[in-house]
């Protein structure tokens, strides 16, 4: 063991590299723990399967289900039998905009509507200028609804039977108006496993819901995957047309939601739905190319200063670690004090990721796979930032996007008040 004297006679800059591991370690910890103790998912937040229904007002609303798809094939079948299998006590219609279909899309969802009388499809159109494909598709579908709540789906979602009565029951309970939910995510494949579970706690742990669902708090977070609205707020919104432009709608929803005062929840929704987003690395690397940067208001500044934090938090000490086994192997000068910190630490993040993967649901095993999934990530984050910058842009569904685009204006257009 190190005494006092052996610390105190390191130079500067090792007591500063002392520091920093003892950071991280207290940080790692306090992960660990409010892990163990739930505290990241708060309970009025949380429609799990352990969370009671509240109870739908009577006679209960009625509800649109609007999906976008194109070019869907592998999923838009599933996607229509798990919505149209919803136990809903009021009226209840889907509506699918076929966004310019090429892959036999169209030919499943002719069969489908044929015999389905609750499935109406809606023919997709080119976006007017401004408009980017998904909004523009769901601003037609929308037009078509009669629902007092509109339910924005993806195709690969699968809504669980009691999802959107758990989800609308909690919104209506806390006089909400704007929601969404992150469902549980569907990863089968390597990595998947490697990399979508390391973003999604990244993306979930940087925006607490308690500070997302303040009122007051300017933290905004949605996602597009599920996003209820009551009619009447969709309205005031502006719809679709006041996000238009906007490769990241559902963020700018909220944001343009707490701006104008309407009032928003964003939960823990593992029981209201489950989504596997990607299916492979290209898919995978393709999809966040397309978010990341806008997701930092395509702001380099930004983008190092969140890569910089991920590779000293999640990839730096299993580095440090390495170099100092090395040293020890191949005898050379290494600190006793600092291999048993980074050791500790790196056990210490690897618990942390094992005991996180199991209490969602994922296979606790892959956690060994922390440093290469860290890694990973960092680099879709600049390749998002450079092939955008650069004016490459990203491809996504046979489309390019967010081809050089400059930081975005505002979403939220000043409110007139009438003379």
């Amino acid at each position: 063991m190190p005494t006092f004297e052996t610390i105190t006679a390191l130079p500067f800059a090792a007591l500063a590299g002392g520091a920093g591991l003892g950071l991280l370690l207290f940080l790692w910890t306090s992960s660990l723990v409010k892990v163990l103790r739930r505290t990241d998912s708060p309970p009025e937040f949380t429609l799990d399967a352990t969370s009671a229904l509240d109870a739908l007002p009577s006679p209960a609303p009625s509800l649109s289900i609007v999906v976008p798809a194109r070019n869907e094939v592998a999923n838009i079948e599933a996607c229509i039998a798990a919505a149209l299998a919803i136990d809903w006590p009021g009226p209840l219609e889907l509506v699918v905009v076929d966004d310019r279909s090429t892959d036999g899309t169209t030919e499943i969802l002719q069969r489908l509507s044929a015999v389905e009388p609750r499935l109406r499809v809606v023919p997709g159109a080119d976006p007017p200028e401004g408009w980017l494909g998904k909004p523009h598709a769901l601003h037609l579908a929308q037009r078509e609804v009669k629902g007092d709540y509109l339910l924005f789906v993806d195709a690969d979602v699968r809504l669980y039977p009691e999802g959107p009565r758990r989800l609308l029951g909690r919104v209506i309970a806390q006089g909400a108006e704007v929601a969404s939910a992150l469902g549980f995510l569907r990863v089968d494949s390597f990595w998947e496993r490697v990399i979508q579970t390391r973003l999604g706690a990244i993306i979930a742990g940087g925006n607490p819901l308690p500070e997302v669902n303040d009122p007051d708090h300017e933290r905004a977070l949605a996602n597009g995957q599920c996003l209820l609205f009551s009619r009447a707020a969709y309205d005031r919104l502006g719809g679709h047309e006041a996000i238009k432009g906007s490769v990241l709608d559902d963020v700018d929803f909220a944001k343009r939601a707490k701006a104008m005062k309407a009032v928003y929840r964003l939960y823990h929704g593992p029981a209201v739905f489950e989504c596997r987003m990607y299916t492979g690395f290209r898919e995978i690397w393709n999809g966040w190319t397309k978010n990341l940067f806008p997701a930092l208001s395509y702001s380099l500044v930004a983008t190092a200063i969140v890569t910089t934090l991920l590779f000293a938090s999640g990839v730096l000490p299993f580095v440090l670690l390495g170099k100092n086994l090395l040293a020890l192997a191949t005898d050379q000068p290494y600190e006793p004090v600092f291999l048993t910190m980074e050791a500790v630490l790196c056990a210490l993040m690897y618990l942390t990721d094992a005991v996180g993967h199991a209490r969602h649901g994922y296979r606790w095993t892959a956690f060994w796979t922390l440093p290469l999934g860290m890694s990973l990530v960092i680099a879709i984050f600049w390749n998002s930032a450079i092939r955008i910058t650069s004016g490459r842009g990203a491809v996504w569904k046979g489309r390019v996007v967010e081809r050089g685009r400059p930081k975005p204006k505002a979403v939220v257009e000043p409110i007139v008040e009438p003379d």
